[in-house]
């Protein structure tokens, strides 16, 4: 199952701000779906495949397994 990503969590990994997760999504360059009151959300797979595609290292545990508490990425 896809988990859905809340964009503070997404900057606070890539360590940058909020806004420039937003323009990231406006541009096209990381896939969301945007919520009806306005907020975004975006699926671990999708997360993903942008950190392999433009090459960010990240500094969080968005994408940490639950169950074994390891890095994934």
């Amino acid at each position: 199952m896809k988990r859905r990503i809340k964009v503070r969590d997404i900057a606070n990994d890539c360590m940058v701000d909020s806004v420039t997760v937003r323009r990231w999504i406006k541009d096209g360059k990381l896939n969301a779906i945007k919520l009806p009151g306005g907020h975004y959300r975006v699926s671990s797979v999708d997360f993903r495949e942008f950190l392999d595609k433009w090459d960010i290292p990240v500094n969080g545990t968005v994408l940490e397994s639950k169950s074994k508490k390891r890095r994934i990425v």
